[in-house]
């Protein structure tokens, strides 16, 4: 579950009046079921969303939630990999997490789901259980804080800008600073409204892109067609290009090789800094690509590495199944993997 799911059934039961307490991991040491700035949201009556492991200290923490909100002060947990996890309070994997618990109220809420570029700060002492002296802050592009940071959580909070996942930073002092930056979507621009692209416009907007479908023939490109979209263009890609944009938060996939519109389609992305470049087709068709562009003096050093034939190879043939691949391939460059 996103933390915009999270913060939807946060803001739920604090219109309620609800008692609402938030866990976040905070730093993980070696490996983690869940991300760093995993959270659990919790009220009362055994209501809670998210986790912050694959279920091994959930109920734990839910039942030291109950005193943070009694006694509405934070307290830091301290997770680590135990040998049976039925009769001791542990992670079954091999690392260690600590999770910051603290009473959520309006103030904290609202800065924490403020809108616009920022990295959201949070710095606390995992050192110090009992009162790991919590402080929140937004951190602009521009360097300007919404609360009293040291220079150096500034500067780290803004080289996190340039990431696109949380991070953590410890510090001679003992304090640790979780970053996450909140950034625009990234954006999933696919030239061909084929049938591959609505279930790949569908797993999409699960992780977050807004998703773009545009095609040159007219009766590919409708909403009719791809209700999901969050943009639908009947235009050529020189056309989209100047529309839309194309930065290092962009991720295209091509699902039309018709020469015509390939052709331009790199043509309009040349330069561009995209992320991602994925291409439809046999590697027969690269070779074509490649004689098409000799022949008209085109570089293709100006384009990231062509991802042909697009998608990884898990076998499957259906359009759902090759859109799963393609979505696949795209969080596995997104994390940097090969």
């Amino acid at each position: 579950m996103s933390n915009q799911e999270l913060f939807k059934q946060a803001a739920a039961w604090l219109d309620q009046d609800q008692p609402v307490a938030m866990a976040t991991i905070v730093r993980i040491t070696g490996s983690s079921s869940q991300p760093l700035g995993a959270r659990m949201i919790m009220t009362g009556d055994n209501r809670f969303v998210g986790a912050v492991s694959g279920g091994c200290v959930e109920t734990d923490v839910y039942s030291t939630a109950e005193n943070v909100l009694a006694n509405g002060a934070a307290l830091m947990l301290h997770y680590e990999h135990v040998e049976n996890p039925l009769i001791e309070i542990g992670l079954a994997c091999n690392g260690q997490i600590d999770v910051l618990l603290e009473p959520l109220d309006r103030a904290l809420f609202d800065a924490l789901t403020t809108a616009g570029t920022c990295v959201n700060v949070t710095l606390c002492t995992p050192g110090r259980p009992a009162a790991p002296d919590a402080v929140h802050a937004q951190v602009l592009p521009d360097g300007s804080t919404s609360a009293d940071l040291p220079p150096d959580v500034v500067r780290d909070a803004l080289d996190a800008l340039n990431g696109d996942h949380p991070v953590t930073r410890s510090y001679v002092d003992g304090r640790v600073a979780l970053f996450e930056p909140v950034l625009s979507p990234p954006t999933l621009l696919i030239f061909g409204g084929t049938q591959i692209a609505v279930p790949l416009v569908q797993f999409a907007n699960i992780l977050g892109f807004r998703t773009v479908v545009t095609d040159g023939r007219p009766a590919f490109a409708t909403r009719d067609k791809h209700p999901n979209a969050d943009l639908v263009l009947d235009a050529w890609p020189d056309a989209v290009i100047e529309q839309v944009g194309a930065d290092e938060r962009t991720y295209v996939v091509s699902l039309n090789h018709e020469p015509r519109f390939e052709d331009a389609m790199f043509h309009a992305l040349a330069g561009r800094p995209i992320s991602y470049l994925g291409a439809i087709g046999q590697r027969k068709r690269h070779t074509e690509r490649l004689e098409r562009a000799a022949a008209v003096g085109f570089d293709f050093g100006q384009l990231p590495e062509i991802h042909t034939p697009v998608g990884l190879d898990i076998g499957g043939k259906s359009p759902e199944e090759i859109a799963l691949s393609i979505i696949a391939q795209i969080v596995a460059v997104r994390h940097g993997r090969a």
